[in-house]
């Protein structure tokens, strides 16, 4: 029998596990890690830079595969679990709809399950994301608002959601969800927009690469700092009541802006010249150009994304962001001038 305060973390390996799974340690708990294949030195580089790698036991658990989670659930009987496992790249689910579906919605519904047969307490966290709002009007994205996904991962996002508050209602099971808006770190994983663009500015300052290439620089996305929002994750399940709350900073930048705060940071200006697909960023200093735009990396579809409306989890939650974006960028800078990852 596991300890009553034993953590499961699915997706422990990537960011977010990575920074929850060194937050409960600092409290005290026993952290499981569920993983799929073994606990590689290059797939555990996360708790390795945190410094947590020993400090952590890993579980097989795959969330394809419906016999691998109820054998893990069944032999730690966790009594906190936090779901982050899932294909977590927007971009990726138009290339792998059925795998991002069935890992992503079955798998949840599964935990979901565990939680509510546990003849011990159990409380569900669910990462949940604000690609569930999908296209719609709203001036501001709030629990409350429609939800009308068009991507794979929104779609498979919202059935995990919609289940989280089925077994809620029908069954009284303790799951939480954060609707959780674009947050970076350190720790972000190179396929991400964010992280591409810190880890090509340095590259470009320490002369390493003399330019790189963006989609869209108009889009604007909320990002926030990854710390954050495991703060807020774990005083969800602290709650005596369930709920579901969106996590985010507030505020609205776009792809250019994140581009010029990251090359601020490094000492370095930027020129923007052209416009639509002929943009480039030009060094002011040097005269050449940094970044271009590559059509290619456009999403299939990439609807304006309003602002977000985080009143509910600053009121029942007592939280609110700790690092502002320049904060996060200069934390994420910094990492990449002294690794190479």
């Amino acid at each position: 029998m596991a300890s009553p305060s034993t953590v499961l973390i699915t997706g422990i390996l990537g960011q977010d596990g990575s920074y929850l799974a060194d937050h409960a340690l600092r409290l005290g708990y026993h952290v499981l890690g569920g993983i799929r294949g073994e606990p590689t030195p290059d797939r555990t580089w996360r708790l390795r830079h945190l410094g947590i790698h020993e400090q952590v036991s890993y579980i097989p658990f795959d969330l394809g595969n419906a016999d691998s989670i109820h054998t893990a659930l069944r032999q730690s009987q966790p009594n906190l679990i936090f779901n982050f496992a899932a294909q977590s790249s927007v971009g990726d689910s138009f290339k792998m709809p059925v795998q991002t579906a069935e890992s992503g919605g079955m798998g949840a519904l599964h935990i979901f399950e565990y939680a509510r047969t546990a003849d011990h307490p159990c409380r569900v966290f669910q990462a949940s994301s604000s690609e569930i709002f999908g296209d719609i009007t709203d001036s501001h994205h709030s629990e409350d608002s429609v939800f009308n996904p068009k991507t794979p991962y929104g779609a498979t996002k919202l059935f995990a959601h919609i289940m989280a508050e089925a077994y809620r209602a029908s069954y009284g099971t303790h799951v939480s969800t954060g609707i959780l808006f674009n947050h970076e770190s350190p720790l972000r994983g190179g396929n991400f927009v964010t992280k591409k663009i810190t880890k090509s500015m340095v590259a470009v300052k320490q002369g390493r690469m003399s330019s790189f290439s963006l989609g869209n620089l108009d889009a604007r996305r909320d990002w926030s700092h990854a710390k954050d929002f495991v703060d807020a994750m774990w005083r969800m399940l602290q709650l005596d009541q369930p709920d579901n709350f969106v996590l985010a900073s507030g505020q609205l930048t776009s792809v250019r802006e994140f581009v010029n705060l990251t090359a601020q940071a490094l000492d370095m200006k930027l020129d923007w010249q052209g416009t639509g697909t002929e943009e480039r960023g030009v060094d002011t200093k040097t005269g050449r150009t940094i970044v271009q735009v590559n059509p290619e990396y456009y999403r299939p579809y990439d609807p304006a994304q309003p602002l977000a409306d985080v009143r509910k989890a600053r009121r029942l939650l007592n939280w609110s962001p700790k690092h502002s974006l320049t904060d996060l960028i200069q934390d994420m800078v910094r990492f990449d001038l002294s690794h190479d990852i």
